[in-house]
Order: structure tokens, then sequence, then C-alpha cells
């Protein structure tokens, strides 16, 4: 007789917003789809997410999993300990540092499997915070979001010896459809933004920070010979007022607008004539990259972290140096410059990538593989 799915508890710090509040916000709807007998529980400080995923039955303890105090770590280990006796939870998933800390303590005391998921490259300045980063490596398997990441969890921390599987972030690549997306979309979005029709259009989305590389651009813009463009920055300031006006001003009369959210963005991608991705330190996974590509929409990156195991150079997109906004400017006028047919082939050949190495499906089923093998068969 077959075993049931594994009860699993999902600890992150809050669930408002951000990557890991988003993914896991996915991934406790496929396991209510997957195995709708079997109750999924999370725990964290709470945040807008709670609401949705209560209504999809997901059981949420509310507790303020922030702290690093070791104090509140070990009392927030004990509070664990009797939430995952009372409902019977077989595997603890840690997707953050605090949070994992008093999820381990919980796990080996009432000696049920412990696993994280490594979603980031965390800085380590010195042997304390090493070692602070270092429970994200203890559990008993260690999922890294992509071989980048692997690679820095092995090097990291290879006096632990982890325990690592690597399954890529997933993307919905149902919802990232060209098809998804009208061409009366495509053109209400594009008046919105102010941008003439006979314009081609320059997306960079992400949050306007200095490592997303919205100064490169800026200062790449000028060298363009086709002027005919009008440059897009998608993405909130967070509270960067310093650095957003100094990028308003590298741009100031040029064709260009900032816009700090869309609610669909599958039709900014549509709308998009190329899509970059300019950021000048590693990005860990790469959503925005995975998102364009299986848009099929031109795309150029840089070389760094994972975004080359997305973006095979010349083949689904274009890299450029890190922070060389006069490559930068180059390739974007290649690019806008490629033939239909040229770009029919690139976005086929990206879109057939993401599908098949980056999806949705293809990481709930990995992961739920990884349940059932740590649940069972890990202790």
């Amino acid at each position: 007789m077959s075993k049931s799915f594994p009860r699993v508890l999902q600890v992150l710090p809050a669930l408002e917003s951000g990557g890991v509040e988003k993914a896991t916000y996915d991934w406790v709807k496929i396991l209510r789809q997957d195995h709708p007998m079997v109750p999924t529980f999370v725990a964290s400080a709470g945040g807008r997410f709670v609401k949705p995923l209560e209504e999809w039955g997901c059981i949420h303890l509310t507790l303020p999993l922030t702290s690093k105090n070791p104090g509140r770590i070990l009392w927030h280990a004990k509070r664990l300990a009797d939430f995952i006796h009372q409902n019977g939870i077989q595997l603890v998933h840690a997707r953050s540092r605090a949070p994992a800390w008093s999820a381990l303590l919980a796990t080996q005391w009432l000696k049920i499997p412990f696993l994280t998921t490594y979603h980031g490259v965390y800085n380590s300045h010195n042997r304390l915070k090493r070692f602070y980063n270092s429970v994200m490596a203890r559990g008993d398997r260690v999922i890294a979001i992509s071989a980048f990441v692997a690679n820095h969890i092995e090097q990291e921390h290879s006096t632990l010896h982890p325990n690592i599987c690597t399954i890529p972030e997933g993307i919905d690549v149902d919802l990232f459809h060209p098809e998804r997306v009208s061409a009366d979309q495509v053109r209400q979005l594009r008046h919105e933004w102010g941008a003439p029709p006979d314009r081609a259009v320059i997306l960079l989305p992400g949050r306007l920070t200095r490592w997303k590389g919205q100064e490169v651009l800026a200062k790449a813009i000028p060298l363009l010979p086709n002027k005919k463009i009008f440059v897009v920055f998608l993405g909130d300031d967070q509270g960067r007022t310093d650095y957003k006006k100094r990028v308003v001003e590298l741009t100031q009369g040029m064709p260009a607008a900032f816009i700090a959210n869309c609610p669909y963005m599958p039709a900014a991608y549509a709308a998009a004539d190329v899509v970059l991705s300019c950021s000048i330190e590693p990005e860990a996974f790469g959503r925005i990259t995975a998102e364009a590509l299986s848009m099929g929409r031109p795309y150029i990156g840089t070389p760094l972290g994972a975004t080359p195991e997305l973006c095979l150079d010349e083949k689904t997109g274009f890299l450029v140096p890190p922070g060389d906004y006069a490559a930068l400017a180059q390739k974007i006028d290649t690019v806008l410059s490629l033939p239909l047919e040229r770009k029919a082939l690139l976005a086929q050949t990206a879109r057939d990538h993401i599908v098949h190495n980056f999806s949705l499906a293809r990481m709930a089923t990995l992961t739920q593989q990884v349940y059932e093998e740590t649940a069972y068969y890990s202790k």
C-alpha cells in the first residue's frame, strides 16, 4: 500500500510581499490542488497573503518569526513544536534564515525531517554571519533554486556537506504565454505608458535599486543610433527616492517613462520590443528573465548568477557585460534590427527552453518527490 502525501509546514518571516512570499503562496495552491485531502500549513508573522491562503484551505499559524534574538528563536521553536505535534505534521520546509533556526530546533526535538530552500546568496562578512546563514544548509535536504545557488552552497558551506538537490524556480508558463495577451491590451498599455505607436518600446522591469542597473540603461540611451525608441522603467522605488531622482535626472529630455507597477505583467512583456535585465550583481534565479523568455520576447541580460541558465546567449536571448552601457546600447540596436525570421526563431527557442526546464509544473513535481523521499526515508 502506498504512503499518503505527508503533512508539511512551510515557515517564512511574513506573507506580505516579495519573491519568497509569492513562491510560498503559489506552492500552497499547488499542494491544495494536487492533494486536497491533505491539510497544508504555513507559519509566519502574517500579511496580505494570509487571507487568500486560508481561502485555499491552508491552516496559518501567526508567529513573529523575523527575530534574530536567540531567546526569541528558542521561544518560537517551542511554539512551532507544539503546533507541529498538535497537527501531526511530518515535515517542515523553511524558506528563510530566522524562521529556519526555530524550525531546525523544533524538528530536532520532535525527530522529524527538516528541509530548506536556499532562495538567495547571503552576505557573509564574518564567522558569526556565516554561521547564521548556515542554517539554510542544515536541512536533511537543501533545495537550490538554480545551479548557481547550488554551487554557492557547496562553496560557502562545504564543511556541513549539505545534501543539495537543484530544483529550478518555476513560473506559470500558461499565464506567461504570448497568446494570453491581445493586440488591444498591448495598444492600451502602450497608450497608458505614453509610448507613441511608431516607437520601439525598451522595457526594464524590476524595483528601482542600484544593482538592478537602471543607471546603466539611462547612460546607454543617448548612444542608441535609432532614436525612435521609448524606454519604460517598470518598478517601484520602495522608498529609494534619491536613487530614482538620480535616474530621472540622467534621462531628462529622453523618451522615457517611470511606471511604478503593472497589474498584468504578461501584457507588459507583450508591449515591449525588447526586454532588459541590467543587473550588476548576481541573480539567484531571475524571474523577470524567465517570464520574458516564456513570452517569447527579445531579451538582453547580463551573464551573472543564474541568468545564463535561462538566457542561452545568441540562442534564447543575448548577454552583455554588466555595467557596460556602450555594449548594452550596441546590443539593443542589434536586437531591434533583427529580421523577423530571426526574432521568431529566438522566440520559439526561448519559450521551449523555459517550458521544458523552468515551469511551475516541473518544479512542483520535483519538490513533491523530495517531500515524499524526505518525510519517509530520511530519518
